[in-house]
């Protein structure tokens, strides 16, 4: 079952004719879905594990894939071992495909679906408050508190043509650096407690966020921990100043006692005032976090 995200950016319905072509070519039975709203995959795919379906190639973003992977994780009818995850990427970001180095040439990328070595990686669990009630999902890349979610709420208003611009985009990172606000965050995971001043935090189980930045560089999808990168008590010059590192995964050069990094399978995050997060390209509700890692529950074929 593919489940196609018309609104993805990049997407063309062109795309989707030359998938069906190499298909065809290929001798594969198939079906496909196209959203028409937000949270509508994770809908569709509980509906076609009902019906059968255990193959589930998304086409769109890091957002379209993460909707699928929580209605495969949040449904009850079979093992997650019965079900196979495979992507497409035309999205804004493209940051999961990323770390497994899908090819940006449609037939490569339609072949590695097809033929592609199946592999196991984990998958986190996190769970908030919206509008005082509790909530869960899931996400197979990463999390991203403070400035990081400022950037991606606020590239949620940006037009397709805004986000695909380099000059827009990173007027709209400046901005949100500018705007965003430092927040006394309790970090409580496997190995200590502390506080800190923070303008920053991604947790990573892949190494990639925001359109191939390496804020957590040494993640590994499948060791059942999370990568956390704490930017806490830095100035926002600093930050301008390690973008460079940022893109180049040498982040960690950067010598300052207020960047603090480590690994975890269980992570609290408290906070005294209202937050929020970005979990894959979705902002979503407020702290307390309790974010906890599912090892192995994904079976990817990329």
């Amino acid at each position: 079952m593919f489940i196609i995200n018309p609104k993805a950016g990049g997407y063309k319905e062109s795309v989707w004719e030359d998938v069906a072509v190499i298909l065809d070519k290929n001798n594969r039975e198939f079906n496909f879905y196209k959203t028409k709203c937000a949270g509508d995959a994770t809908r569709k795919v509980q509906d076609c594990i009902k019906e059968g379906y255990r193959h589930f190639v998304g086409i769109g973003g890091d957002g379209t894939i993460s909707e699928i992977v929580n209605g495969m994780m949040m449904q009850n009818y079979v093992d997650y071992d019965e079900l196979l995850l495979s992507a497409i990427s035309y999205g804004t970001g493209n940051d999961w495909v990323r770390y497994y180095g899908q090819s940006k040439d449609l037939n490569m990328a339609v072949r590695g679906v097809l033929f592609g070595r199946i592999r196991t990686q984990d998958v986190g669990l996190i769970h908030y408050y919206q509008d005082g009630e509790h909530k869960r999902k899931y996400f197979m890349n990463a999390a991203g508190f403070g400035y990081d979610a400022q950037i991606i709420e606020a590239t949620k208003t940006m037009t397709a043509k805004q986000r695909g611009s380099k000059t827009a985009y990173l007027g709209s990172l400046l901005k949100c650096l500018y705007k965003t606000k430092k927040i006394d965050y309790t970090f409580k995971y496997d190995n200590g407690e502390f506080t800190e001043h923070t303008l920053s935090v991604s947790v990573g189980n892949g190494r990639y966020t925001g359109g191939a930045m390496l804020q957590t560089p040494d993640a590994v999808i499948d060791d059942g921990l999370f990568d956390v990168s704490v930017f806490g008590d830095v100035s926002k010059f600093a930050v301008i100043q390690n973008v460079k590192r940022l893109y180049s995964g040498k982040i960690k050069e950067y010598k300052n006692p207020h960047m603090i990094y480590f690994r975890t399978s269980h992570l609290r995050m408290e906070a005294p005032m209202e937050t929020i997060c970005e979990i894959d390209g979705e902002v979503i509700g407020s702290a307390p976090y309790d974010i906890e890692i599912v090892k192995g529950a994904l079976r990817v074929q990329i």
